[in-house]
């Protein structure tokens, strides 16, 4: 009966899917990308800096380097909903903008990373192809292949926030280049949470 069992999750074992979703992040993680835009390409390096207590929802904080510019973004643990925005390495110091504000510019509510799986990347849907990814250092990863008619993303529940390469009408636009732990903040999270937001510069309406 012993051996039978062996047997039969070990069959489970090689018939299981190599994607069950996001990984769940952990404080450190990060994943640092190529992106590849009609203006050129640059780096963007994305770390997870764990979750606190602001304006009494649980959030995470996520901080996002590319171009010289980081930026520190506070969203709601669940729908990654934008909750405050902070901006560093400007001469005035650290910049922050409230959830009012961004509301105001017309900037999208959700930020631009996943800390959950969202619905288009659910690992029970159909037909899903699945492939390995090879990054520059030679690491091998295994991917879940979404198609659509116009993009085609793959994704890992080996790798911090998920996007491993992302294709816009057969074009490549981001690639993952590299991932890993023990990442800190570039902005301090004390100075974060302190930021008052910057005044308008025009009258709210």
């Amino acid at each position: 009966m012993k051996k039978l069992l062996i047997l039969l999750f070990t069959a489970l074992a090689l018939f299981a899917s190599p994607y069950t979703g996001f990984m769940k992040l952990k404080k450190g993680d990060w994943a640092k990308y190529i992106i590849y835009t009609d203006e050129g390409t640059f780096s963007m390096t994305t770390k997870f800096l764990g979750t606190t207590e602001y304006k009494g929802l649980k959030v995470n904080i996520v901080e996002i380097e590319s171009n010289g510019m980081v930026t520190q973004y506070w969203s709601a643990v669940g729908n990654d909903r934008a909750i405050q925005k902070l901006i560093t390495k400007t001469p005035q110091g650290i910049m922050c903008m409230s959830e009012e504000m961004i509301g105001m510019m017309n900037a999208d509510k959700n930020a631009g990373y996943h800390t959950t799986t969202p619905k288009e990347y659910n690992p029970n849907k159909p037909h899903i192809k699945f492939a390995t990814y090879t990054l520059p250092n030679g690491k091998k990863i295994k991917v879940a292949i979404f198609k659509n008619k116009k993009s085609e993303v793959w994704v890992s529940s080996q790798v911090p926030f998920g996007i491993v390469l992302a294709k816009e009408n057969g074009k490549t636009v981001m690639k993952l280049e590299d991932f890993g732990s023990g990442a800190k903040p570039t902005i301090p999270l004390k100075e974060a949470r302190s930021c008052t937001p910057m005044a308008l510069p025009f009258p709210t309406m």
